[in-house]
């Protein structure tokens, strides 16, 4: 029996005990308290983590499961994700070792051996599939941390016409294995550390990234604000208090994926599923369906991508994105193992050269010649915020009706001046995407000035802020408390840089939109619809009867029979 100290969080959550990762496997910046993820390497201590080379497999290919493990033996569970999630793998005894992992996992990765293999069987269905690695002391502690991956379709079913991309990029640069991630790293303070412009896939994801317990706080409070009250990142103080990850609010597949997919299977809808970098691999791969669809934080992709999406809406099929902040360009290097996102733009070594276009850094700089509007008609770069923190903290939470008339909103007897999904489901919440607009006669319009085009039909609207207004100095006061708000401000905000770059064109107040255009016949053949919000999926979570409504009519349209010409 081994004696430790340990935060017994899971007992509290109701569930098995299970030793946190703001125990003594991890470690922490002393100021602060913020903790990493990473080994401590000591026999005293039960730890073990994995990771596997690859986010997607098919059928018959063969998962290599590398892991660290202080005790000699595993249990490995595997379980397909879903609204009745499914047990498809269970063993014990798998042998394993405590290995070494480099003090920088978070930037060369971990390189462990590989301790178990699995070829995945042709009965496994498409899907997402969450890995859970335990190890049990003889004190009846329990250790366990999880992974995933992604089985794609054998090929494109016609049954399946419906292609679901999991977001693999936005969770890339939110994981803080081992040290850091994209946008901090250990030193410096709580909200302004220093951004890691490289990254390892080769490493196993933080706490919280891949599963939460139910209750878990999202980004955003959806509480009334008081007057004169101090707005607060929820998801912060629970992470500290629990040992999550510090972003699991931001990147948790268990707030934003699983949101949607629990809901469609429910209701009969069939996916296939694939990763962001199933579309890296092969921008090809969507154009055997007829909708793709998106759903939550999908802040990154890579220039291959997005020419999957712009492919698939060439020929003739339809994107459906229910997702929010949509902005960084991200390239892939050392053999696909590197995650490249430099947030300072100066210092990616492509600046300047004729490799410029894949500049990694906004979409919109004027560099890389491909803005956001041009395949979303939205971009996260108009107005990045809303109910976060500072920025429009007591907005309605939903997204106000201008164009009842329009298609996706057949049905479902929404009035001009209507708001979709307000308080207390806030789906118009967190992160946003809009673009530049004007008002003629009480409706909006795209101004085109930031290259959207001329009959994006902005169909409904909600107030948001590319910063926080800062009623209290608490960019100061921040500094100090790291589970307050974050108060994004010009001298410290995500974006900073980008303010620097005349006709960029990043307004401090603008909307995230609900919006649509059509690049084929009309609808259902080449057509963008977007849902520009990271918290839409909650809507769904809740069975708010408009939301429900709006996500099946899109759904239903866009993925039926080909328009006849």
């Amino acid at each position: 029996m081994s004696s430790r100290p340990f935060n017994d969080t899971a007992s509290i959550l109701g569930q098995p005990r299970v030793i946190p990762g703001a125990g003594p496997a991890a470690h922490s910046d002393s100021r602060h308290g913020w903790h990493y993820e990473k080994p401590l390497n000591d026999p005293a201590v039960a730890e073990i983590w994995t990771y596997t080379p690859r986010s997607s497999y098919r059928a018959g290919e063969t998962i290599d499961f590398h892991v660290h493990s202080t005790r000699p033996s595993f249990e490995l569970e595997i379980t397909r994700d879903g609204p009745k999630p499914e047990v498809v793998f269970e063993r014990s005894g798998i042998a394993a070792k405590a290995v070494p992992t480099p003090a920088n996992a978070h930037v060369e990765g971990c390189h462990w051996p590989v301790a178990f293999q699995l070829q995945v069987p042709d009965s496994w269905r498409s899907g997402f599939y969450v890995v859970v690695v335990r190890v049990r002391d003889d004190d009846g502690a329990v250790f366990e941390r999880e992974h995933f991956f992604v089985v794609n379709p054998p090929k494109a079913a016609p049954q399946s016409r419906i292609a679901f991309i999991v977001s693999t990029c936005t969770m890339n640069a939110y994981n803080d294995w081992g040290g850091g991630n994209s946008y901090h790293g250990e030193g410096g303070s709580p909200r302004f550390k220093k951004p890691n412009p490289r990254t390892s896939l080769l490493r196993p994801w933080s706490r919280g990234l891949v599963k939460l317990p139910v209750g878990a706080p999202r980004a955003v409070s959806r509480e009334e604000l008081k007057p004169f009250a101090h707005p607060i990142l929820p998801s912060h103080p629970y992470a500290h208090h629990f040992g999550f990850a510090r972003d699991y609010g931001d990147a948790s597949w268990a707030l934003y994926g699983k949101l949607l997919i629990d809901w469609a299977e429910a209701d009969g809808i069939a996916l296939d599923y694939f990763s962001q970098h199933d579309l890296h691999a092969d921008p090809r791969v969507l154009e055997p369906y007829r909708l793709s669809v998106v759903v939550g934080h999908d802040e990154y992709s890579s220039w291959p991508m997005r020419e999957a999406i712009e492919n698939q809406l060439e020929a003739g099929g339809n994107h459906a994105r229910f997702a929010g902040n949509n902005i960084w360009q991200v390239r892939y290097e050392d053999g696909g193992t590197t995650f490249v996102n430099h947030k300072d733009e100066s210092t990616d070594p492509v600046l300047g050269t004729d490799q410029e276009r894949f500049l990694s850094n906004a979409w919109d700089l004027p560099q890389v010649g491909w803005p956001l509007t041009k395949t979303f008609g939205l971009t996260g770069s108009a107005a990045i915020h809303a109910m976060y923190g500072g920025a429009a903290p007591r907005s309605s939470g939903g997204f106000t009706v201008y164009r009842p008339w329009h298609w996706s909103l057949a049905g479902s007897d929404l009035y001009y001046g209507d708001v979709i999904g307000g308080r207390p489901d806030c789906v118009a919440a967190y992160e946003i995407d809009g673009c530049d607009f004007t008002m003629r006669d009480g409706l909006p319009y795209p101004t085109g000035k930031d290259g959207a085009p001329a009959d994006l039909a902005i169909v409904a609207m909600v107030p948001a802020l590319l910063h926080e207004e800062d009623h209290f100095d608490a960019s100061m006061a921040n500094q100090m408390n790291s589970v307050s708000t974050p108060v994004i401000k010009g001298d410290g905000s995500a974006l900073p840089h980008l303010e620097e770059h005349e006709g960029v064109g990043h307004p401090k107040f603008g909307a995230g939109m609900i919006a649509s255009f059509d690049r084929g016949v009309g609808p259902g053949d080449g057509t963008m619809f977007v849902v520009g919000s990271t918290d839409w999926v909650v809507g769904l979570q809740n069975r708010n009867w408009f939301v429900e409504k709006i996500t099946r009519t899109v759904l239903d349209r866009l993925s039926g029979p080909r328009p006849a010409s």
